[in-house]
């Protein structure tokens, strides 16, 4: 059974594993996304350009996008947008402070602190 997961938007718009398939989520101005995790609660996905789903969303940089692209398979791509510091701030704040996904107990060695 897939995770739970949460998608935070410019313009203060979200979307969920509630809300739809992954295919039916907004495709630009993606922020953050955070992933239930059975080791922390759930770990965040922030700071790429590109989002894609591979039985879960994963930030991908320039690169692992290409990867992802040539392997056979359907395929799920999401994009950021560039926003102000305090903007990009906020949005990560209500991301950090949703009480959707289990509390948060540890961070995993390949997530940027916060």
């Amino acid at each position: 059974m897939p995770h739970k997961w949460k998608i935070y938007y410019d313009g203060d718009q979200t979307y969920c594993d509630e809300d739809g398939p992954p295919e039916l989520a907004p495709k630009r101005g993606v922020q953050v996304i955070t992933v239930a995790c059975d080791l922390t609660g759930y770990r965040f996905e922030r700071e790429e350009h590109h989002y894609v789903w591979k039985d879960a969303w994963f930030a991908v940089d320039n690169f692992g996008l290409y990867d992802y692209l040539i392997e056979p398979g359907f395929k799920i791509v999401l994009f950021g947008r560039t926003l102000s510091t305090p903007e990009y701030r906020k949005v990560l704040n209500k991301a950090m402070n949703d009480d959707y996904l289990p509390p948060k107990s540890a961070w995993l060695r390949q997530e940027r602190r916060v």
